[in-house]
């Protein structure tokens, strides 16, 4: 039997979708930044990039992947809040105030909390509290290291390569706003028990305070994380996350001169996904999309069903220029289980792929019996026949008994 990739497209309309009049087309969005990229974090779909794969410094984003590792070990038990550390003489020079890099004022031999140490890293993006806690899980930095770069690894995060727990200029190190997103994007769904750190507004140190570094978090639009960088060679960055009515947009840029350009873009890019976008329901958990066909089954065919929501960030008052396809390649072979993956539902938009997410099987097809099979296969014969021509399947069954060269 010889799989063949099929695809059934769809009016948006079709799926129930209320047809909207059409609205004036979305004005380009402009922005300062050299990059930027803002994603929905439900649609798993991103609203606007601008050279987002470009490999930048990413200076103090880097305590994004050091956070991430220090909440996997208290996620899995190594690690609690209450435990401690001592900071070494090295982590003091590099990272203390001696450094003149941001810091916490920890001291040689100074005993901290992992949640202190935690509060400063991301709060204050303390360079002590990143080399602290990097030594007292891994031993020395550079193992610590290379976790980072096995998660960024695991991550996908392609253009991604760390070489400090810190952020601090060193050769080599760099990223990309696309791996930046993906790695919120995992801090937001695997560690929820520990995302909301993100979100403190101030902590207190020594004798004072010092104001978290998210601009964010100040502007009452929903903000809840993470983290700001800066570097001669990137400018201004920060990734940033809001929530409003249920719906969370990720934001990242860099390239910008100024702390307060930094601030006014974001806010301007995160404006710009709420006001213009809105998020539409395709499918609901369990929905049939369509059904794939099924070779020797006790069914010919099998539905394809959506394994969870799948939603769709939409120019707000147009559905123009989408269409919904189910590709898969078949018929499939039984035994089939439920809950295999068996097709894709594309999302298109002015013929480009938009999105993609996987279909699962909706109920499980044993084998079918003698004459079943042999109804398949005469059924599959024919397909063949048709979509190559009646000599194509005698070649091939010479091939088959002679050796013969089709």
């Amino acid at each position: 039997m010889s799989a063949t990739r099929l695809f059934l497209s769809f009016c948006f309309s079709l799926f129930a979708l209320a047809a909207v009049a059409q609205g004036e087309k979305v004005a380009p969005f402009e922005t300062g930044a050299r990059q930027a990229l803002l994603y929905d974090h439900a649609a798993r779909a991103v609203l606007f990039a601008r050279e987002a794969d470009a490999r930048i410094n990413p200076a103090s984003l880097t305590k994004l992947m050091t956070a991430a590792l220090v909440f996997r070990e208290m996620k899995e038990g190594r690690l609690k809040g209450e435990d401690t550390m001592v900071t070494s003489a090295e982590a003091w020079r590099r990272g203390g105030a001696v450094s003149g890099n941001p810091n916490m004022l920890l001291t040689p031999n100074k005993v901290t909390s992992v949640q202190e140490l935690l509060s400063g890293l991301l709060v204050a993006g303390a360079n002590d509290a990143a080399l602290t806690l990097a030594e007292g899980i891994a031993g020395k930095e550079d193992r610590f290291v290379d976790r980072m770069n096995a998660q960024a690894a695991a991550l996908k995060m392609q253009g991604t390569q760390f070489r400090n727990a810190t952020g601090l200029a060193a050769e080599g190190q760099a990223s990309t706003l696309a791996d930046l997103v993906k790695l919120a994007e995992y801090l937001i769904d695997q560690f929820p028990e520990y995302y909301p750190l993100f979100a403190q507004r101030e902590i207190g140190i020594g004798r004072g305070k010092q104001l978290n570094r998210n601009p964010l978090l100040t502007m009452e639009i929903g903000a809840d994380g993470l983290m700001t960088g800066a570097s001669p060679e990137s400018g201004q960055a920060l990734v940033g996350s809001t929530m409003q009515d249920g719906r969370r947009l990720i934001v990242a840029l860099a390239g910008l001169e100024t702390a307060v350009e930094r601030a006014q873009e974001a806010r301007k890019l995160i404006d710009y996904g709420y006001r213009r976008f809105e998020s539409r329901l395709l499918f609901s958990a369990g929905e049939a999309v369509g059904r794939v066909s099924v070779y020797g089954g006790a069914a010919g065919s099998v539905a394809a069903v959506a394994p969870g929501e799948i939603r769709l960030p939409m120019p707000r008052g147009t559905n123009e220029g989408v269409q919904l396809r189910m590709s898969y390649r078949g018929p499939l072979l039984a035994p089939v289980d439920k809950g295999t993956e068996i097709a894709r539902l594309e999302v298109l938009v002015d013929k480009r792929v938009v999105l993609s997410r996987p279909l699962v099987a909706g109920e499980g097809v044993s084998k079918g019996g003698l004459v079943g099979r042999a109804r398949d296969a005469g059924v599959e014969l024919f397909r063949q026949a048709s979509r190559h021509g009646w000599q194509w399947l005698v070649d091939k069954a010479g091939q088959r008994l002679y050796g013969a060269k089709s």
